[in-house]
């Protein structure tokens, strides 16, 4: 009988694994917008994984209600409206979902497994390059994530006749509230880091992969 992990690594590895999927996830307003409004724009969202999703989600269905996932081919869809996406630094957005994937082997050097690394250094959708969905979908509205993200997207809000009543929203994943995955996700990014060091190749393919990410990155660095 195969181990947990075994299991883990054979869906992970598996020709049927979806975990790299490369689809862009779009969502749009319901097309009955709230009653009572007469001046309210329409707007898309491009949802990009570890980017204040979670909390762009929640305000949309808070205000708007149940969102509408749209499937490609895009350009055929009903609503054609403007799209807004999120952009978190590059390489800081990456180690958060590669510390996300090590919940599906936790305390396990999957880096020193070969049919693992083929993969590297896109694992799931939480570490995709945004520039391989950005190619496909051109947001007219780019977003920085940091520490004023609520700030920002509440001012974004107004500025474009959106709805936005209160604080927006922010959550967290469980992830961050539970010690044992902090201990667990710390000790492998630690590790992670030091084998980097000791595989300079490894890590200039990551800087390589990356860097499209930046072109977008740089153009809202300094966004209010």
């Amino acid at each position: 009988m195969p181990t947990p992990l075994e299991q883990s690594l054979s869906i992970i590895l598996g020709p049927d694994s979806k975990l790299r999927d490369k689809t862009p996830i779009i969502y749009a307003m319901p097309k009955a917008m709230p009653e009572g409004w007469t001046d309210l724009n329409r707007m898309r969202y491009l949802d990009h994984d570890i980017s204040g999703g979670r909390n762009v989600k929640s305000w949309l269905r808070n205000e708007y209600g149940s969102l509408v996932l749209q499937q490609p081919p895009f350009d055929e869809c009903e609503d054609q409206s403007e799209i807004f996406t999120t952009i978190r630094e590059p390489l800081e957005r990456w180690w958060s979902g590669i510390r996300d994937f090590m919940h599906m082997l936790p305390y396990y050097s999957w880096w020193e497994n070969e049919q693992m690394m083929e993969m590297w250094p896109h694992f799931h959708r939480a570490t995709l390059r945004i520039h391989d969905v950005m190619e496909e979908i051109k947001p007219q509205h780019l977003i920085k994530v940091d520490e004023n993200f609520g700030d920002r997207m509440v001012r974004f809000a107004k500025r474009h006749r959106l709805l936005c009543y209160g604080a927006f929203p922010h959550l967290r994943h469980i992830r961050h509230a539970r010690n044992d995955i902090q201990v667990m996700e710390k000790k492998g990014r630690k590790q992670l880091e030091q084998w980097l060091v000791k595989n300079p190749v490894r890590q200039k393919q990551l800087d390589e992969y990356l860097e499209p990410d930046y072109v977008y990155w740089n153009k809202i660095k300094h966004q209010d």
